[in-house]
């Protein structure tokens, strides 16, 4: 029982039920809120929220860092490794999935760098 004591009267009685109602009322939205909340943690999971970008000079006879690996990952550590290598007049891009922090492809050393960063990183 949420009173200690019986109500003396009619209108009290009244007073006491619609202030059980009103309490009633405030633990549905709590428990919706509770949810809600709930399912958006669940959600952010999925989010990139760990990266980290890296420029570097592909090849010995080019200058000015062109080529650059930028890695995207969810906090489970899954996502994608972009990289771009510039050379003179080309250009590569390509990407590599990640996996619980892992590429079943071989990674360039930036790139694997960048997942190092990416995975210690604490947002």
């Amino acid at each position: 029982m949420i009173f200690k004591r019986k109500p003396k009267n009619l209108e009290e009685l009244k007073n006491v039920k619609e202030v059980i109602k009103y309490i009633e009322a405030l633990e549905n939205k709590i428990t919706l809120l509770e949810d809600r909340i709930k399912k958006q943690e669940e959600d952010s999971l999925n989010n990139f929220s760990k990266f980290s970008i890296l420029r570097f000079n592909s090849f010995n006879d080019m200058g000015g860092d062109q080529s650059f690996t930028i890695a995207l990952l969810n906090k489970k550590s899954n996502g994608f490794i972009l990289t771009s290598l510039f050379h003179k007049d080309t250009q590569r891009v390509f990407t590599k999935p990640i996996v619980n922090g892992i590429s079943k492809y071989q990674l360039l050393k930036e790139e694997e760098i960048i997942l190092k960063k990416a995975i210690n990183d604490q947002r």
